[in-house]
C-alpha cells in the first residue's frame, strides 16, 4: 500500500520557503495562493486515496483503477493551474515594475567641456588592457560611466555584450532596493514551480502510479506503452 502523506510532508516538500515570504505587494499575495492550491490539492488526492482504499468493496485491481483516476485528474489539473497561472502573471506584472523603476543611468555629456571630457575618457578606457572590467571597477564615477554608455561601445574598446553588463551593473548599482526586490520575485517563482514539480512526485507515489512517454498516467503494474506495442 503506497504510504499515506501528511501534512508535515506537504509543508515540508512543496515550497517550504513560502513561510518566509511577505504580504507587501499583490504577487505575494498571488504566489502565496498558489502554493496553498497545490497543497490542498496534493492533500485532496490522498484523501481520496483514503476513501478508495478503505472500500471493502473494491478489489485489489478496482483499488488501483480508481487511483489511476484520482491521479489522472490531478496531474491533468496541474498542467494548466489557474492560481500558478495566476501567480505568474502578477511576477510579471511585478518585474515590468521593477525594471521600470531602474532606468536612471549617468547622464550623457553637456557642453562642450562635459564632451571632450568625454572623449579624453573613453579613450582612457580603451587604453586599459580590460576596459570592461575597469568600468565595472568605477561604477562610482558618474562621468565616467555616463560617458561610456552614451557613446558607440567602439568608441571605448567595448564590445555590445561589454556595454550591457555595464548598463545592467550601473542600474544594479544605482538601484539596489529594486534589484533586490525583483530577485526575490524571481526566487520566488521558482520556488512555486519546483513546488508544482514536487507535487506531480507526491501524487504519483500515492497513488502507486507513474507517467509515461506518451503522456498518459499508468498503474505501476501495468506495462508502459512501448512495451503494450
Amino acid at each position: 500500500m503506497p504510504k499515506q502523506i501528511t501534512e508535515l510532508d506537504i509543508a515540508a516538500r512543496i515550497a517550504p520557503a513560502a513561510i518566509r515570504w511577505p504580504s507587501t505587494a499583490i504577487h505575494w499575495e498571488k504566489l502565496k495562493k498558489a502554493v496553498d492550491a497545490i497543497r490542498m490539492l496534493v492533500a485532496a488526492v490522498d484523501a481520496n486515496c483514503k476513501v478508495v482504499e478503505q472500500d471493502p468493496d473494491l478489489s485489489l485491481e478496482g483499488i488501483a483503477r480508481k487511483r489511476v483516476d484520482i491521479a489522472r485528474r490531478a496531474l491533468g489539473e496541474l498542467v494548466d493551474f489557474a492560481p500558478q497561472r495566476s501567480a505568474e502573471s502578477a511576477v510579471a506584472s511585478a518585474l515590468s515594475l521593477f525594471e521600470a523603476g531602474m532606468i536612471d543611468l549617468p547622464k550623457p555629456p553637456a557642453g562642450l567641456a562635459e564632451v571632450a571630457l568625454a572623449q579624453e575618457l573613453r579613450a582612457h578606457v580603451r587604453a586599459q588592457q580590460n576596459p570592461a572590467g575597469f568600468v565595472l571597477n568605477h561604477l562610482d564615477d558618474a562621468r565616467l560611466v555616463g560617458a561610456v554608455l552614451h557613446a558607440p561601445g567602439f568608441l571605448s574598446g567595448l564590445a555590445d555584450e561589454g556595454l550591457n553588463v555595464i548598463r545592467d551593473r550601473s542600474r544594479s548599482a544605482l538601484h539596489p532596493e529594486q534589484v533586490q526586490l525583483r530577485k526575490d520575485a524571481e526566487d520566488a517563482l521558482e520556488e512555486l514551480h519546483r513546488a508544482a514539480a514536487a507535487a506531480r512526485r507526491m501524487i504519483v507515489a500515492r497513488t502507486d502510479t507513474r507517467l509515461d512517454g506518451d503522456g498518459q498516467v499508468r498503474d505501476n503494474r501495468e506495462p508502459g506503452a512501448d512495451e503494450i506495442a
